[in-house]
């Protein structure tokens, strides 16, 4: 017969382990980051930059989705705004690379805020998402058709690489994987400065209720065009690190199949979570890239699994996981 003193140690046991799992996650993901650093691959390092690229960018579109609860679909014409922002200050403004990445990201947030604001002024919700939907399409028929300074639908190519910087050469492939691994972490660390900021408060207040949070004297329209400026220029961010690393820019990246794939990362991974969008880009890049079926099949399959995970885990892989955490915290506290 088990005594009433034993009964506690045991229920912490989950508690534990519950409190030691998300360290292991960040364990995990620090030594995914270490891989490209330390094998001689050159295919390993060029889907290091790749993945860390994009859950760079799946990590800004968290912010304006997952924390504000802005349902946005012109990601990728920002990521493409940031690219070819950056590409054409260098070729015609004579900037470096590093010089370039400020006056690309106030292009995007200019343009952002022209988007966001009228946008989130006097609609929300779907009709938020049609907006930055068109917006974003007519930015990609720009860079489509404008050939004399974006190279038309035929794309750029681009002959440059970042200077040097902190000993650090980004001509080579380590390079410019430390350079993408950096680019995540700088977005993490922003992403995570604001959600436990009195903006991103402000901003999950907003995400569920906004005509309460108005009720509180939270200026709801700006918070929400503040955050969908932030996001958009993480992303031009991580569009001008992509140009020099591909080497080429086109209006494809623009398109807004690739604001859906960043999505269904989302979805894949947990809305709202701060996990949950690097999680989503090991789903839905690394397993199809080294299956070999990313370039005819990785839409499909990202279909797919976004049915499946809404139906049957619309929490998304982290949010579970989080969640099931809590629950047996809540368990052991209650024994």
């Amino acid at each position: 017969m088990i005594s009433a003193t034993t009964a506690p140690a045991r229920a912490v046991v989950p508690d534990r382990w519950g409190r030691l799992l998300p360290w292991a996650g960040w364990l995990v993901f620090a030594a995914l980051l270490a891989v490209p650093l330390v094998v001689s691959s050159r295919y390993v390092v060029y889907l290091g930059t790749l993945l860390a690229l994009q859950a760079g960018l799946a990590t800004s579109l968290n912010l304006i989705i997952g924390i504000a609860g802005q349902f946005a679909l012109s990601h990728a014409a920002f990521y493409g705004i940031g690219a070819y922002a950056s590409a054409l200050l260098i070729e015609h403004a004579g900037l470096g690379f590093w010089a370039s990445l400020l006056p690309a990201l106030a292009i995007a947030g200019v343009l952002a805020a022209a988007i966001g604001w009228p946008a989130l002024r006097y609609t929300g919700g779907i009709h938020f998402a049609l907006i930055t939907f068109a917006c974003g399409e007519l930015l990609r028929l720009l860079a489509a058709n404008w050939d004399d300074l974006t190279g038309g639908p035929q794309g750029k190519r681009l002959p440059y690489s970042p200077e040097p910087l902190l000993g650090i050469d980004f001509s080579s492939g380590q390079g410019m994987y430390v350079l993408a691994a950096a680019l995540l972490l700088l977005t993490l660390g922003v992403v995570a400065a604001i959600r436990w900021s009195r903006f991103g408060r402000a901003l999950v207040a907003i995400r569920e209720d906004e005509v309460l949070a108005a009720s509180l004297g939270i200026a709801v329209t700006r918070n929400k065009v503040a955050a969908f400026v932030a996001s958009s220029m993480l992303a031009a961010l991580a569009g001008a690190v992509y140009a020099p690393f591909a080497g080429f820019i086109s209006p494809e990246m623009m398109s807004t199949g690739e604001s859906v794939a960043m999505v269904g990362m989302l979805i894949v991974g947990g809305i709202g979570t701060l996990g949950g969008p690097i999680v989503g880009t090991l789903i839905f890049f690394a397993v199809p890239e080294f299956l070999r079926v990313a370039k005819f099949y990785r839409l499909v399959i990202l279909g797919v699994v976004i049915v499946v995970m809404v139906l049957f885990l619309p929490q998304g892989v982290v949010g579970l996981a989080t969640i099931r955490r809590r629950r047996r915290a809540s368990v052991a506290e209650a024994s």
